[in-house]
């Protein structure tokens, strides 16, 4: 019985450790944590940081200056058909004057035996053609095994900027963990430190084209690249491609007066296809009533 109880040990402990390296995977696969949100930003590669819209609430708080909609927006990410590494999220943005947009998030990855998950505050402020914005970010992981549970914490700020250099040209650049915060407890370590830079160009009304690099403190510097094209008044399609590693990205979406829907997918070389389901409420918007 000692021998099949040692066993049995052994075995959780891989999956859990199983679990943390999927996990980990999936992360330096979408830019660190924490993740980035939404088919919408995965259906083009999650290369979003210069995008000046309400989707800016987990890639650039900068792009909440100026926002003209009260938005409330939930997703499900199911990565490489594994369970237990899914990442759920939630997002409500919103104008407090005509400059200042406001917004709050949360995410949460994994399961009971691993999680992840993030609670953020912030604000973009728009001056001229300038935007910026600060997020405060609650950061929390967990593991509850027979032979090792802990929790950590941490909180994490991040400031962002974006600039209008033409009406068809927009750059944008961001830091996450701009205070190098490290995570509390027995098991605490230094939250990475995220930097990302890049543009959005809008060669047409209907057409956005976006770049970005990315350099973790944990990984390799990442480039992506990604296209929407609006082919109809409320239809749209998408494409991206990441580098470092290598993925492939692909979406469409449905949006209407009050209602938007996405969904993209995604393929790693290593572990497959992921799917994105993205649903979102426009409550109100600035020149509609």
């Amino acid at each position: 019985m000692k021998e099949r109880s040692e066993y049995l040990s052994q075995q959780k402990n891989f999956t859990l450790l199983l679990f943390i390296y999927l996990g980990s995977y999936a992360y330096s696969s979408a830019d660190g944590f924490p993740f980035p949100m939404g088919a919408r930003s995965w259906g083009i590669g999650n290369a979003t940081v210069a995008r000046p819209d309400f989707t800016s609430g987990f890639t650039n708080m900068a792009g909440l200056g100026g926002l003209s909609e009260v938005v409330a927006f939930s997703a499900y990410d199911s990565h490489y058909g594994f369970e237990g590494i899914g990442t759920f999220s939630f997002r409500a943005v919103g104008p407090v004057s005509s400059d200042l947009g406001i917004g709050m998030t949360f995410q949460r990855f994994g399961d009971k035996l691993y999680n992840e998950s993030a609670i953020g505050i912030g604000a973009g402020h728009r001056i001229g053609r300038f935007r910026l914005g600060l997020k405060a970010n609650y950061l929390q992981n967990a593991v509850n095994a027979p032979s090792l549970t802990f929790s950590r914490s941490a909180i994490a700020f991040e400031l962002g900027g974006i600039v209008e250099v033409t009406s068809k040209f927009f750059f944008g650049a961001q830091v996450f963990n701009l205070t190098q915060a490290s995570y509390s407890g027995e098991y605490g370590r230094r939250v990475p430190t995220v930097l990302r830079a890049g543009f959005l160009y809008k060669p047409q009304k209907n057409i956005f084209l976006s770049s970005e690099i990315e350099k973790n403190t944990d990984q390799q510097v990442a480039v992506k690249v990604g296209l929407e094209y609006q082919i109809w008044e409320k239809i749209f399609v998408r494409t991206g491609v990441g580098a470092r590693p290598l993925t492939q990205h692909f979406g469409a979406g449905l949006k209407t007066k009050k209602f938007f829907f996405d969904y993209a997918v995604h393929a790693s070389q290593q572990l497959g296809w992921s799917h994105h389901l993205s649903l979102g409420y426009i409550f109100w918007k600035r020149g509609a009533d």
